[in-house]
């Protein structure tokens, strides 16, 4: 014990210190790539397994014991799968951040705007990306709805990136973008990431209680969400990714 009043005490070693809690925009995969690989390999043999031996079967009982209203129900419960009104507030929170941040403005939001501009520029690319597979996949499999199937006797495939209408079953939009919203919000609120999550899967059943996709397409919808929004996640909420906090114009730039 150091008897001098006025010698400083001595400092704790660096090993006893306490270590910091991860910044908020900071963000650790939880699976390395090749738990992702076979976690995408088991979706798409399920998905297959389903297209095979489940899909047609659960529409047509589907399509047998839902009354009038459960699926007038579940239709504004799909609305929650409309793109559209996530794109337009992320696009405004992404905006409001990066003048916010060059700026120096105080954020009365309880959070940095550093912070709101990666978050929302998360949505902004997994909505992106996403949905950029999603259309792809869409246009080129050319699979029928369900709908064809109860009018017409229709279930298959039609002719790839044709401009037949309702040959664009798999994979659902709508299953995609309540999941990369549920996905990105788990990841940015991780304590409330399993309330987005169910209301995610409530608008994936609402697409097969309004028959508009098969069991299939909602999975196939929902892994693509998950496996997306976790990939761009470290790339884009990393501190060492300097370009979500400059303006698109200037993402190229190095410094």
């Amino acid at each position: 014990m150091n008897s001098n009043p006025l010698t400083p005490p001595v400092a704790a070693p660096a090993s006893d210190a306490v270590p910091s809690a991860p910044a908020p925009d900071e963000f650790r995969n939880p699976y390395s790539a090749t738990v992702w690989v076979l976690l995408g390999c088991a979706l798409a043999l399920a998905a297959a397994a389903s297209a095979l031996w489940v899909d047609l079967p659960l529409a047509i009982w589907i399509q047998q014991s839902v009354s009038a209203g459960v699926d007038q129900s579940f239709e504004w419960v799909g609305e929650l799968g409309e793109s559209g009104p996530y794109i337009g507030v992320a696009l405004a929170f992404y905006v409001i951040g990066l003048v916010g941040l060059s700026r120096g403005w105080r954020n009365p939001m309880r959070m940095s705007y550093a912070a709101m501009a990666r978050g929302s520029l998360l949505m902004l690319s997994t909505m992106a990306v996403g949905g950029l597979v999603v259309l792809v996949l869409k246009r080129s499999v050319a699979r029928a709805r369900p709908e064809l199937f109860f009018e017409q006797g229709i279930y298959g495939l039609g002719e790839s990136f044709s401009r037949v209408q309702h040959f664009n079953s798999f994979p659902s939009s709508h299953t995609y973008a309540a999941f990369a919203v549920a996905v990105v919000l788990g990841i940015l609120a991780p304590r409330g990431r399993w309330v987005f999550l169910l209301l995610a899967v409530l608008v994936a059943a609402s697409r097969l209680v309004n028959l508009d996709h098969y069991l299939s397409d909602v999975m196939t919808a929902a892994g693509i969400a998950v496996l997306v929004g976790h990939v761009l996640a470290p790339r884009v909420l990393g501190r060492k990714y300097q370009w979500p906090l400059r303006a698109p114009w200037r993402w190229l730039k190095k410094a």
